[in-house]
């Protein structure tokens, strides 16, 4: 019997703090790995890398992901890595990816660890190699976080930007590196002490952000003031010149809920902007007013995050006007507001306000027409069949413009490099300025993969009209079926990318979508189609994802 011909794929990551290492480079690693394969007869169907990204976890990894969707495809049958912690320092992730590529026949290879996946010999090592790999990352994920936390208890600043203050390099003869602390930016301290005055004086949060985005003030980053800027402004003990660190704790896995409830708080080396008993003052207004109750808006708002205000595309939020007749009784009517105007002021946006019954009776007529109407269904999808056809040309473009980004960040960490081995960037800074440089990355190249589909699009078979109906056909029974507000809104939201709105205030257009996840939500809620439909067909199929459009309707 003959053997099946081999076809390899290679990949390579490096994370920001190795990318400064000898032998960890991905050029390095791409030789070596590309020398096993010519020597083992292997053609190398595509080299996957990921530069300057963390092996913590495989989200936000664009080049396993698309070494992952290619398997599934059957494009090659072994995988070679350097090391087995280049695919991941997890276990849990590891052990995914290796079950992922077994699942579809695809061997792994270590050519450092000579290991063999494929035997019990060979699983058992791959189960202790991984092991250890976590518990690497984990310790000098460790030390990283002691180190930051004896520096939060002299008193001296971790963090990033933060308004009122600038970060000044301190050279400091007992340390090859410069230190950096906090300095007093004039201007910005200013505008510190004025919203902290503000809101003692009695104004709110909104109030607040209204009035200094109006006088044309702007945050670090250049962007207006939010409610939410307010409040951590004035929430924020650095004002005061206290340093407060680890507030919580593992933000990237547990969010909210990671609440450390003995964070760091102590005196800092920077000089304060406000005085400790103004903070307290404030912080005791604050608690105060938090025992009130919030407004509760009667009724449900489906559209809230698709429908977008016609003067800035923010997205428009919950509202209601109360009226009251001279007979005392009242009556409630339902709007839709701008959230860029609630959340910053009448600097940002205005109020731009739209009836919810009339926005929403609009939407439900275009969406029955849709579901009901065989010719406009027809020609809604002969729009898109030919949109899909008109992509290649700007997706050329965007990819060009996404390599030119990509290219410039690559060289900004280049010097950042260079400032290392000049021992003239401060250790913590630099791991910092490198993270947000491998996300941006790691983004763009997300965003180059999905360009990338539509280069091919041309060969890609027209959306089918008899798929399109049968979805749509079962969304609307589900829809009609529901008695869920929060149901009922998530299936608009599986549909509907977004509501255009007029300069009129009425909506003119609703951009519907159609890809695999509404598919998989409505067989998952609504249960298996009926025998003969065409969801059966694509259902669970890989061929459904080329039909993933956005079209007005």
């Amino acid at each position: 019997m003959l053997r099946e011909k081999i076809t390899a794929a290679i990949y390579t990551r490096v994370s920001t703090r190795e990318q400064a290492e000898a032998g960890y480079s991905i050029e390095e690693q791409e030789k070596l790995l590309k020398q096993e394969c010519t020597e083992l007869g292997y053609p190398v169907y595509m080299v996957y890398s990921d530069k300057g990204i963390s092996g913590k976890s495989i989200k936000g990894r664009p080049g396993i992901q698309a070494m992952l969707a290619d398997a599934e495809l059957g494009k090659f049958n072994i995988v070679l890595v350097w090391k087995l912690n280049r695919l991941s320092r997890k276990l849990k992730d590891t052990l995914e990816i290796v079950e992922k590529l077994s699942y579809n026949n695809v061997e792994l290879k270590s050519i450092t660890e000579k290991t063999e996946m494929n035997t019990p010999e060979g699983r058992l090592h791959l189960h202790i190699m991984s092991s250890l790999g976590e518990f690497e990352r984990g310790q000098i994920s460790e030390n990283v976080k002691m180190g930051m936390k004896a520096r939060a208890k002299d008193g001296r600043w971790n963090g990033g930007i933060v308004l009122g203050y600038d970060l000044m390099d301190v050279p400091n003869s007992t340390k090859k590196r410069s230190d950096r602390m906090l300095v007093i930016n004039t201007e910005e301290g200013t505008l510190v002490k004025k919203i902290f005055q503000m809101y003692y004086n009695g104004k709110g949060y909104k109030a607040i952000a209204n009035q200094i985005n109006k006088e044309g003030n702007r945050s670090k980053k250049g962007n207006p003031f939010s409610v939410n800027a307010i409040r951590d402004i004035l929430m924020n003990p650095i004002y005061c010149g206290k340093i407060r660190y680890d507030v919580r704790s593992n933000w990237s896995a547990k969010r909210r809920k990671g609440t450390n409830p003995n964070p760091v708080l102590v005196p800092g080396i920077h000089e304060p902007i406000i005085t400790e008993e103004m903070f307290d003052k404030v912080q005791e207004l604050i608690k105060s007013k938090n025992g009130k109750p919030n407004k509760v808006f009667t009724g449900s708002y489906p559209l809230t995050g698709i429908l977008r205000c016609p003067v800035c595309n923010s997205g428009m939020v919950a509202g209601r006007v109360s009226y009251t007749y001279k007979d005392g009784s009242k009556k409630l009517t339902r709007y839709y507001y701008c959230g860029a105007w609630r959340n910053q002021g009448t600097a940002v946006c205005r109020s731009n306000g739209i009836r919810a019954d009339e926005v929403e009776k609009y939407v439900y007529f275009k969406l029955k027409r849709l579901l009901t109407s065989d010719p406009f269904l027809k020609a809604t999808i002969s729009k898109v069949n030919k949109k899909r056809q008109e992509v290649s040309v700007p997706a050329e473009n965007n990819i060009r413009n996404i390599e030119k980004e990509i290219q410039t960040l690559s060289s900004n960490r280049d010097m950042y490099f260079k400032l290392m081995e000049k021992r003239a960037i401060d250790e913590t800074l630099l791991l910092q300025k490198l993270q947000e440089i491998a996300d941006k990355i790691a983004l763009l190249e997300k965003n180059k993969l999905d360009q990338e589909k539509y280069l091919t699009i041309g060969d890609i078979p027209e959306v089918p009209f008899d798929l399109v109906k049968a979805t749509l056909s079962e969304f609307g029974e589900l829809l009609e079926a529901t008695t869920s507000n929060e149901e009922r809104k998530t299936l608009l939201h599986l549909l509907i990318e977004e509501i255009k709105v007029g300069n009129a205030k009425r909506p003119e257009n609703v951009v519907v979508k159609f890809n695999k996840t509404l598919v998989d939500y409505i067989t998952e809620n609504g249960g298996l189609p009926a025998e003969g439909s065409p969801l059966l067909r694509y259902k669970n199929s890989m061929e459904l994802q080329t039909y993933d459009f956005q079209v007005g309707i």
